[in-house]
């Protein structure tokens, strides 16, 4: 079980070390689950959430929400450090591409670094984000792993 105040458990937190790959995560996006994020979040905008007005819009067609993108980011972060990652992660990305209705979407992530700071134990995340082929984000992830030195 995790500790919030120790991080992942010592099984998790001795299995990251750098050139870990974190087990992805696919998520088909649909105009349900659009909706659905448009509900939890608030945001309305046309291009999201109307077929029909995102046919005139930049990209042709409806595009999915940016931060629920970044959602399913956090999600895999939070499924490989036994939800740590909603604790104390942080992240560091830009959004370099759409996604669509109907694109599959690919997170990935590989540990590039594992460090110190401050007394704490620390992976740097390289994070990787596709749908349909083209890049989606990019950026990395900062997770705190435990209290020991590295």
């Amino acid at each position: 079980m995790t500790s919030l105040l120790s991080g992942p458990t010592s099984d998790v937190a001795s299995r990251i070390v750098a050139g870990s790959i974190l087990p992805g995560l696919v998520r088909h996006v649909t105009q349900n689950m659009i909706d659905a994020y448009a509900e939890a979040s608030g945001d309305f905008n046309p291009i999201h959430v109307d077929p029909v007005y995102s046919r005139s819009g930049p990209f042709g067609r409806t595009v999915a929400h940016g931060l629920m993108t970044l959602a399913f980011v956090a999600h895999m972060l939070n499924d490989w450090s036994e939800g740590y990652f909603d604790v104390c992660g942080s992240v560091d990305v830009t959004f370099v591409g759409p996604v669509f209705v109907d694109d599959t979407v690919e997170i990935s992530g590989r540990v590039e670094d594992v460090f110190d700071r401050d007394g704490t134990r620390c992976a740097r995340i390289k994070v990787m984000c596709q749908a349909g082929g083209r890049q989606i984000l990019a950026g990395f992830a900062v997770q705190p792993i435990g209290n020991e030195r590295s």
